[in-house]
């Protein structure tokens, strides 16, 4: 098995890459400015990860 640090680096990289899989596929950044739509899409997505990496660093802490 892995040890803590390297699940830890899994986990926020898995994370990293969920956001940027979205974000790209949002489209380009100027249709993201124009949209508020996407802005508020994108800003949920933000928080979202957010939380699942703070949630991911407790549970790394407390297992």
């Amino acid at each position: 098995m892995f040890s803590k640090p390297v699940i830890l680096i899994i986990v926020l990289i898995l994370l990293l890459t969920f956001y940027l899989v979205i974000r790209f596929g949002a489209g380009k950044k100027k249709d993201i400015e124009e949209s508020k739509r996407l802005s508020t899409y994108l800003f949920g997505v933000r928080i979202l990860i957010i939380i699942l990496a703070v949630v991911g660093l407790i549970l790394w802490f407390f297992l």
